[in-house]
């Protein structure tokens, strides 16, 4: 069919906020942008597949910990902008737009896993309409969009991108603990299948992102731009990484060459750490990995980036070892503080955590782990199957080794004599969060190690 006149009309009601958005996946992203559709005045229906999550979304209580997003739930729902449902067909049955925001996976042998993209475009397709605008946030390498989303909503609708609907690709642009800030200030990327789908979804994005639009030429390029980004943290990661093992075994400290080399405006090493977590850097360079394999080219420097990153609860591991040895200790039987299990400084989440991998490490070698992190309970660490203090003092008796993780707040104020006072001497601290003033902790008679940070006394 011809779309103009349904074009139009969704067209005016965009800019009248008179639409149903429907917001499948409702984790960091989707539930955050749910919420600022609803408060800019959008009717709008969250869908996700685990009940948990939507009675919670209901009682307007967010299942998940993001700054700002309780009072933007709570109002939302309040006022009855904004609803939460399991059935996706009914809920798409009642869309004027479907933004997409399910998670992307890797298997087993780490190649891409579109299963959750997949199963929403089926049962969205089922339900599409004409004049409908699908826009796919969620990440993927190019051309998965084309080849399996439009494919999929093509055939289960009987009705063609870009004639009958509008499809576009507009990746999410924010990081956990900023969503909200992010979702609205960063400029939208966009890319449609058409130049209607690029202007319905531009407007359509617009509604919540006063970052301004970024108009792309096609689904790829939207699709390449949002993975691209993501690759180049991983590989700069990397390369802080390898640069930081090298100060180690030069007895440079990385800390102070890295802030030295960015006065020159075009370096921007980044910082080093015990790895790399969360949902996105450690799966989406498999992704691309995935697609260039399947045209031929191997990316070799996104692999070795990969391997070094996930190399380094190893090497934190091994400074762990070697600090304790200077202790006269070896690692087996002795207690082990780890200082954090998120993945990144002030933030509640462990998915990727490299401190649970690191956890594991020491567990496996023989070492006794006791984990205290600010942003969990002593419960919730304890449901995980961590041995668990609910302050940092107490995690700190008698320990052997202290290892920070991640650079939390709270643990940028801790001193030198909060270690020696209650670990038990000789003992060992590893910094692999770059917080700790080397000088001071072994004037306070402790063994110091860190990331990078080859200051120590030989």
């Amino acid at each position: 069919m011809n779309s103009q006149g349904p074009t139009i009309d969704l067209t005016e009601r965009i800019e009248s906020r008179n639409i149903t958005v429907v917001v499948v996946g409702l984790g960091w992203m989707g539930l955050s942008l749910a919420a600022l559709y609803a408060e800019a005045g959008c009717r709008v229906i969250g869908v996700d597949v685990d009940p948990r999550v939507v009675e919670a979304v209901n009682n307007g209580v967010p299942p998940i910990s993001e700054p700002g997003l309780d009072v933007k739930l709570r109002s939302a729902v309040r006022s009855g902008m904004l609803k939460a449902s399991t059935n996706l067909y009914e809920s798409a049955l009642k869309g004027d737009v479907v933004l997409i925001a399910v998670p992307t996976m890797i298997d087993e042998g780490k190649k891409a896993d579109y299963k959750a993209l997949r199963d929403v475009s089926l049962e969205v397709g089922k339900a599409l309409k004409p004049s409908v605008c699908v826009i796919v946030q969620s990440t993927c390498a190019p051309g998965v969009t084309d080849k399996l989303v439009k494919r999929i909503l093509e055939k289960q609708s009987n009705l063609t991108a870009g004639l009958d609907f509008h499809l576009a690709y507009s990746p999410i642009r924010a990081m956990i603990g900023r969503a909200l800030k992010d979702i609205q200030t960063y400029p939208k990327v966009v890319g449609g299948v058409d130049e209607k789908s690029l202007e319905i979804a531009s407007l359509i994005t617009a509604i919540v992102s006063k970052g301004g639009v970024v108009k792309v030429k096609d689904l790829k390029t939207a699709e390449a731009a949002k993975i691209f980004e993501t690759v180049y943290r991983d590989v700069n990661i990397a390369l802080a990484n390898e640069f930081a093992i090298l100060c180690e075994a030069m007895g440079i400290d990385y800390l102070e060459a890295m802030k030295a080399a960015n006065t020159q405006p075009y370096s921007h090493l980044h910082m080093p750490g015990i790895g790399v977590g969360g949902h996105c850097l450690p799966l989406y360079p498999y992704l691309l990995l995935t697609e260039a394999f399947e045209v031929g080219v191997q990316m070799k420097l996104v692999k070795h980036a990969r391997r070094i990153n996930e190399k380094m609860p190893i090497h934190t591991l091994n400074l762990i070892i070697e600090a304790l040895r200077t202790c006269g200790k070896p690692l087996a039987r002795r207690r082990v503080a780890v200082l954090g299990i998120a993945y990144r400084a002030n933030v509640k989440e462990t998915r990727y955590s490299p401190a649970l991998e690191l956890i594991k490490l020491i567990n496996r070698r023989g070492g006794r782990t006791t984990v205290y992190d600010p942003m969990y309970t002593v419960q919730e660490l304890r449901e995980m199957g961590l041995e668990a203090k609910p302050k940092l003092k107490m995690a700190l008796e008698g320990a052997d080794c202290a290892v920070l993780t991640v650079a939390h707040e709270e643990f940028k104020n801790i001193t030198p004599s909060d270690f020696a006072v209650h670990m038990r001497m000789p003992a060992a601290v590893v910094d692999g969060a770059c917080v700790l003033d080397a000088a001071k902790v072994e004037k306070a008679g402790l063994v110091y190690r860190g990331v990078g940070r080859g200051v120590w006394t030989k």
